[in-house]
């Protein structure tokens, strides 16, 4: 029983001993293929805005003396969208600068927001390398922080702020003027928030979200709505220039304020509640 064991603990040690010399044997031939070849670096933007035109430009270095190679090669680039789509397809075989060996990416190839992939292969009859690149589009061509997420909350609380103020206000104002100009506080107040929240979240956005449609209508629902609610309130102001006039007439007569105001709202037919 003891030799058994023993054989048996044996042929465990030399399977794992000859796994690890297989596996350090294929280590060794990786490490030699990693001696040879290009070295190829691409500049690499985290973000790219839609719709903007882009060049990449690719330095390519000999692995085997860390020599920048700048004639006898030829690179070629690859676009794809997350979804596998091929966008585009470049080449380069003269470097510019010296060094660069680019590619101009018309913006029309990121009218689409999310990740998008490049794929550079650099290379000539003998040697060869190559790497991919991955990369974010959309519509301010920056990454979403924490301080730009802070601010926009911080302004849009404020706003919030002054929009809920202005309206209590022209509620519970009693004078004609006060109301006028705080309802059109009010209204220029929802414009610029509407505005600002469908421009944040369509701005940062990787993908197109219904959320900033909705904020989207409501600020063209508000502007739309400032021409109507001028020519209303050219209306009800020339409306009160009347009202007033035809009041001091009343009062000019001899009439107590509240006869000449109830008789001036009885002419009027009481729109807007009088003037007074």
């Amino acid at each position: 029983m003891d030799k058994r064991i023993l054989f048996l603990f044996l042929l465990i040690v030399a399977v794992m001993i000859g796994f690890m010399a297989f596996a350090g044997a294929d280590k060794t031939i990786i490490s030699i293929n990693s001696d040879t070849g290009l070295i190829v670096e691409t500049t690499n933007p985290s973000y790219i805005r839609t719709g903007e035109d882009h060049e990449f430009e690719t330095h390519v270095f000999n692995r085997s003396t860390g020599m920048p190679v700048n004639a006898g090669i030829d690179c070629y680039f690859h676009l794809y969208h997350k979804v596998g789509n091929h966008h585009a397809v470049g080449s380069d075989s003269v470097p510019s600068h010296t060094f660069d060996y680019a590619w101009d990416v018309n913006g029309t190839n990121f009218t689409g927001r999310g990740e998008y992939q490049l794929k550079v292969q650099c290379n000539n009859s003998l040697i060869g390398g190559g790497e991919e690149l991955f990369f974010w589009v959309n519509d301010y061509g920056e990454e979403l922080t924490d301080a730009n997420s802070s601010n926009f909350n911080f302004s849009m609380a404020f706003l919030m702020i002054l929009f809920l103020g202005a309206l209590i206000g022209c509620i519970k104002a009693e004078n004609y003027i006060v109301k006028f100009v705080l309802y059109w506080v009010c209204h220029l107040l929802f414009v610029i928030g509407t505005f600002s929240v469908w421009t944040f979240h369509q701005g940062y956005a990787m993908a197109y979200l219904g959320f900033a449609g909705i904020w989207k209508i409501m600020f063209y629902v508000s502007i739309t709505a400032v021409l109507p609610m001028v020519i209303l309130s050219m209306v009800w102001v020339f409306y009160i220039h009347l009202f007033n006039d035809h009041f001091q007439k009343l009062i000019d007569k001899g009439n107590d304020t509240e006869t000449a105001f109830a008789m001036a709202k009885k002419k009027s037919g009481g729109w807007f509640g009088g003037g007074k």
